[in-house]
């Protein structure tokens, strides 16, 4: 499949360098992908929202077509730092953020600390609760994931040296079936690049979730996501809300949402329909459409 509508751009970032694509002028929209996946999952979506504002979609470091960061940290922090620099370096503001899964956590701390350069922001299958609560309400074959997981041997087993994962979780995540040639942009880094199944191992995502959802250390996915979590109480008094959500979800789930509804002020919430996690792969021309008509109204 050649992606013709899109010209791949790298730029150098604090020493590796990260690719992204874009569409459009005016103010940016800035969109952020999820474990496993990478930039492709907004294809659909980029075209249709660049009359709208100069629209842009990042391989987050060590996904896609980004470099994976050298000497072996992954950490929350590390990938954070990369895309502040990515942000800066294109010189953003005044930023309608678009996040899911992964891209949710380093989106909202960026938002969180960098409230002078958010407008607005999308939530499509994010995080945006604390920890506990969060893991409280994901089904039960979540938590073993979870759980199943954090054995490490059977973690590098299936997730490095079998790359069996970002197979099974694109699977079990996208309701239609993807064709062999979409698979292949999301799975084919992972195949050319050890390195990169080991972004998924060591990085923030199911191998290093806190048992539980209990904070263990300072900086840890947990306290990260709490401090995120408290923030976005407070940068939602000027900066509006959209969550788009699909039923039954995996994230977003009705517990997330009715956490949202008692605690954000400015908010807007659509149901997109019957969806998991990649809604993007299952509704990218209402994603695209709520997006621009919540655009055109905040």
């Amino acid at each position: 499949m050649e992606n013709n509508l899109f010209v791949q751009k790298r730029v150098p970032i604090n020493g590796i360098e990260m690719n992204y694509y874009e569409q459009g002028k005016g103010e940016p929209i800035l969109y952020l992908h999820g474990i496993p996946v990478n930039s492709f999952l907004w294809r659909n979506i980029v075209p249709a929202t660049s009359t709208t504002g100069r629209s842009v979609a990042v391989d987050l470091a060590g996904y896609g077509l980004s470099d994976v960061p050298p000497g072996g940290d992954y950490s929350i922090q590390k990938q954070y730092d990369y895309l502040k620099g990515f942000i800066d370096h294109l010189g953003l503001k005044n930023i309608t953020l678009v996040v899911n899964d992964l891209g949710s956590l380093l989106g909202l701390k960026f938002a969180v600390e960098n409230r002078d350069r958010i407008k607005r922001i999308v939530f499509i299958e994010a995080v945006f609760m604390p920890t506990q609560q969060w893991y409280r309400q994901l089904s039960f074959q979540q938590k073993m994931m979870f759980l199943l997981f954090r054995n490490k041997k059977i973690a590098y087993h299936w997730i490095v040296k079998k790359n069996k994962i970002p197979e099974m979780m694109i699977g079990q995540m996208v309701v239609r079936k993807l064709s062999d040639e979409e698979k292949d942009y999301y799975l084919n880094p992972y195949k050319t690049d050890m390195e990169k199944r080991k972004v998924i191992l060591e990085g923030p995502g199911p191998a290093t979730f806190p048992p539980g959802g209990k904070k263990r250390s300072k900086g840890d996915f947990a306290d990260e996501v709490d401090k995120v979590a408290k923030g976005l109480i407070e940068l939602n008094r000027k900066v509006p809300f959209l969550i788009l959500y699909a039923r039954p979800g995996i994230i977003t789930r009705r517990k997330a949402l009715k956490y949202a509804r008692k605690n954000f002020e400015k908010l807007t919430m659509i149901n997109l329909g019957h969806g998991k996690h990649f809604l993007q792969e299952d509704h990218p021309g209402a994603i695209a459409r709520h997006i621009k008509n919540w655009i055109e109204e905040n």
